[in-house]
């Protein structure tokens, strides 16, 4: 029985992170699967026989969640390249409540 597989795709919408979920059947009907989609934003569905994939846009720590639960075996390392570069960036924005000038000074 294959197990679900998670990656970051690049290429699919250019430009935009969407995450990338395969699902065997097996497990759609599974209690943990039940509940995931009202974390993230669904952009597109492709049914298979077997299987179901599902591409979506989520926030990074549920990015973080998918790919430590359902790694793929081949993207594994550069999903978590992806992932470490965008927590980089994201930690170098001026939170929103500091004042400009206290932030660059």
């Amino acid at each position: 029985m294959k197990n679900p597989e998670f990656l970051i795709n690049t290429s699919k919408y250019p430009g935009i992170p969407v995450g990338r979920l395969f699902i065997p059947n097996s497990h759609l009907n599974q209690p943990k699967f039940a509940h995931w989609r009202e974390s993230v934003k669904v952009l597109d569905t492709t049914t298979y026989p077997n299987s179901e994939v599902i591409w979506f846009v989520a926030d990074t720590f549920e990015y973080r969640r998918l790919a430590s639960c359902y790694p793929h075996p081949r993207h594994f390392a550069y999903t978590e390249y992806l992932l470490k570069s965008a927590s980089t960036f994201f930690s170098s924005l001026k939170p929103p409540y500091l004042p400009d000038y206290e932030y660059f000074n």
